[in-house]
């Protein structure tokens, strides 16, 4: 392998490895992940973990001399097929959440991803052609890196999964300023329920937010945020109303958060990142509910960076293990080639 296609073979072989070893830490989410995308739940399992192997050996071939140019191959053909998959779901108007390709953290695919796979794809090209011609793959990955960082910029614009939680300061139902880093200070998901006063349809919800708080309560925090220009009466937390009631008077924290009808719920993970973009409707929060119950324990950003810092360490340690060949044994001079 040229001095060049090393450096460039490194960075999709890290984001292969990476992939591949988020996927084993969550086998049993990631055939819901798959059928997300729209592939049939019976299949979903099998292809799974098929998809988990590949990206594994992707990952090894690529750092590994004489496999490196099938695996650049194999990259380009699979980072084809995920731009595929996920354009089609843009099309249909889908944006599922992808928390498993190469990533720390959960984020909906937007044409941004679509964008990055294409400059992942023209770095797995250039190994697999074996560097030639260099120009044209230099000015391929600029023109997809300026895309990508367009797309990125205009996506990030909005409140979405991925993206740090906007802060905010509201009195509850007795008086006392709750903040976002307190409702966080559990160490739990936070689920944030909006509402609206004076009363409309939207207050039907919040019995079941109710319900929702006695019975996850030591899993998930939920808290409701109410705006409107009246401030949340003292004894509207009491008997069987929800708790946890934060006035939003002037509908800042709504606005903030890219909630534009109620009721709908923002859900938090545990270290202050969205996890899941606005859901509407109660079906809607029902299913952040146990999207929530389902991140509860499982690994966080720090314990994802260590599989990163992990995967990362897999390429250096194939190349020192390519060259023993060239280092000579103790009590031996070097073998001069050529």
């Amino acid at each position: 392998m040229g001095e060049m296609i090393l450096p460039v073979a490194i960075v999709p072989a890290t984001v292969f490895g990476v992939a591949a070893a988020v996927k084993s830490t969550d086998l049993e989410g990631l055939p819901r992940a798959l059928v997300d995308f729209g592939l049939p739940p019976r299949t979903a399992a099998p292809l799974g973990r098929l998809l988990m192997t590949c990206e594994f050996a992707v990952a090894l071939a690529l750092v590994v001399p004489p496999w490196a140019r099938v695996g650049g191959l194999g990259a380009l053909l699979l980072l084809t097929l995920f731009s595929g998959v996920i354009a089609l779901n843009l099309m249909l108007g889908r944006t599922p959440v992808c928390d498993f390709f190469g990533g720390l953290k959960a984020v909906p695919v937007g044409w941004s991803t679509v964008a990055r796979n294409a400059l992942l794809a023209v770095l797995a090209a250039f190994v697999a052609a074996d560097g030639h011609p260099h120009w044209l793959f230099a000015g391929l990955a600029v023109v997809m890196s300026a895309l990508w960082a367009g797309l990125w910029a205009k996506e990030t614009g909005e409140v979405r999964a991925g993206l740090f939680a906007p802060a905010f300061s509201l009195r509850d139902e007795s008086g006392r300023t709750r903040t976002l880093c307190d409702l966080l200070a559990p160490g739990r998901p936070l689920l944030l329920v909006f509402s609206d006063r004076p009363p409309g349809p939207h207050t039907a919800l919040l019995p079941q937010v109710a319900r929702w708080q006695r019975t996850h309560g030591d899993s998930v925090t939920i808290a409701v945020v109410s705006g409107g220009p009246h401030t949340v009466p003292v004894a509207a937390g009491g008997g069987d109303g929800p708790r946890r009631l934060l006035a939003d008077p002037g509908r800042r924290t709504h606005t903030d958060y890219g909630v534009t009808a109620t009721p709908a719920a923002v859900l938090i993970g545990a270290e202050g990142i969205v996890a899941a973009a606005p859901a509407v409707g109660a079906a809607e929060i029902g299913k952040l509910v146990a999207k929530a119950l389902r991140l509860h324990g499982r690994p966080t950003v720090a314990g994802r960076v260590v599989l990163f810092a992990s995967a990362a360490l897999v390429p250096a340690f194939t190349t020192v293990c390519g060259a023993d060949s060239d280092v000579a044994p103790l009590g031996r001079p070097p073998v001069r080639h050529g």
